[in-house]
């Protein structure tokens, strides 16, 4: 089963409010700080427990030999691996002796601490199911259809198709009352979302790079796409082919959601063009290990929640959103129309107390939609603007949009010419 899955819909941010209209706009704090611009980088020094996890938010996919792999025998192995998946979730929920909340998420997106503080509160346990792409996420549920979670974490354009296949069911307020201190313009900024997701987390797309190895910092995607000498082997691209297109397109001149097939023939031979001088295809690990952290990579393509976990690990490492703009993006928890819907909302429900929001969204470093959160939280945290970008940064940056059937099966048939060579 195939799924044409993508971001959708412009909307307006104001810290605590959103409203419709052509992109996200901070007012901006009059309190001193330092801001994120291509040309006036900036870092910051935080201290917090960390996640010990051997894995990213998204999934590295080396330049090795194994690319050359065919898409078919790679699908094989990913259907024989979501089978094997697909048995083991629906033996953990048949087992009568321990309640579990199945949740599908990112690695790495969401505070261990509070993982333990819900398992005693329900005496219940918490078993994780990470995806690392939107697309193995939703080859994951296509092959269980829908079966084995509870709670799944979703894009905007997600929300609608898996509504309408029937993958997720109606949000019950009654059962999660502490989704009332969401942002009412936020929850509805994308159209089919509101009633059937709530809002989690928002951020940027943009460059994590190494001050002290890079002789200039990158300003914009040019500088990634068309790298000097001293980058070239140590960039890393994530390999999604909304983000890995779209930015190649914003570092043309043109817009990430444009459907002109001479628009989309520049960016392909842009990221040809860009090959040979990469390290990877796929983004960060977030632990010790991270290869931005040992300096086998140098600048990469990040989200900037990514960025800022890096950046509590090591002094040296910078994030910006390059002068030609870049994506931002909204995450949602939802619930599995067939999984337990009364645990899932009371996972929810405790996701949103105001106290428990502000300290995952500390944790992940997250700008959150919960406005009895964001009440909690430092000036410190509301002032960072890798969180909470300026106006100015803002302005550069697009949501994606719905792509005709055309336009999308051109994404698609580009990525794959650009990552595995087919």
């Amino acid at each position: 089963m195939w799924l044409s899955l993508t971001r959708s819909g412009p909307i307006t941010l104001v810290r605590g409010v959103l409203s419709t209209g052509s992109r996200f706009a901070m007012v901006p704090s009059s309190a001193s700080r330092q801001v994120a611009t291509a040309t006036d980088p900036w870092s910051r020094s935080r201290s917090r427990p960390r996640f010990k996890m051997s894995i990213s938010r998204r999934a590295s996919l080396s330049l090795s030999a194994s690319t050359s792999l065919s898409q078919r025998l790679q699908s094989v192995c990913l259907g024989i691996l979501l089978v094997l998946l697909a048995s083991f979730a629906s033996s953990a929920v048949a087992e009568p002796t321990a309640r579990a909340l199945r949740l599908l998420t990112w690695p790495d997106y969401l505070d261990p601490s509070l993982v333990e503080i819900f398992e005693q509160e329900h005496g219940v346990q918490i078993k994780f199911d990470f995806f690392d792409s939107d697309d193995a996420r939703d080859r994951l549920v296509a092959q269980t259809d829908g079966k084995g979670f509870d709670v799944i974490v979703l894009d905007s354009a997600a929300v609608a198709s898996y509504r309408r296949i029937g993958w997720i069911a109606p949000i019950d307020p009654s059962l999660a009352p502490q989704i009332q201190h969401i942002d009412q313009a936020i929850d509805q900024a994308y159209p089919g979302t509101s009633g059937y997701a709530v809002p989690y987390f928002w951020g940027t797309t943009g460059i994590a790079y190494r001050s002290d190895l890079i002789p200039e910092p990158p300003q914009r995607w040019m500088d990634l796409m068309r790298p000097d000498a001293a980058l070239v082997g140590r960039v890393m691209m994530i390999a999604d082919r909304y983000d890995l297109i779209g930015m190649a397109l914003k570092a043309l001149g043109f817009s990430m959601n444009t459907e002109v097939p001479e628009e989309i023939d520049q960016a392909v031979s842009l990221l040809l063009e860009q090959k040979p001088a990469l390290r990877d295809y796929g983004t960060l690990d977030l632990g010790p290990d991270s290869q931005l952290i040992s300096g086998e990579v140098i600048a990469a393509m990040s989200y900037s929640g990514d960025a800022a976990m890096l950046m509590d690990q090591h002094e040296a490492i910078r994030y910006l959103v390059p002068e030609e703009g870049s994506a931002i993006w909204i995450d949602y928890l939802t619930v599995a129309a067939q999984g337990d819907k009364t645990l899932a909302l009371s996972f929810i429900d405790f996701l949103n107390r105001p106290e428990i929001a502000a300290r995952n969204a500390r944790y992940l470093s997250y700008a959150t939609p919960n406005l009895a959160a964001e009440k909690l939280l430092p000036a410190a945290f509301l002032d960072d603007p890798l969180i909470y970008p300026s106006t100015a940064t803002l302005a550069r940056c697009e949501h994606y949009k719905p792509l005709s059937p055309d336009a999308l099966r051109r994404r698609v048939e580009a990525y794959s010419a650009i990552v595995y060579g087919q």
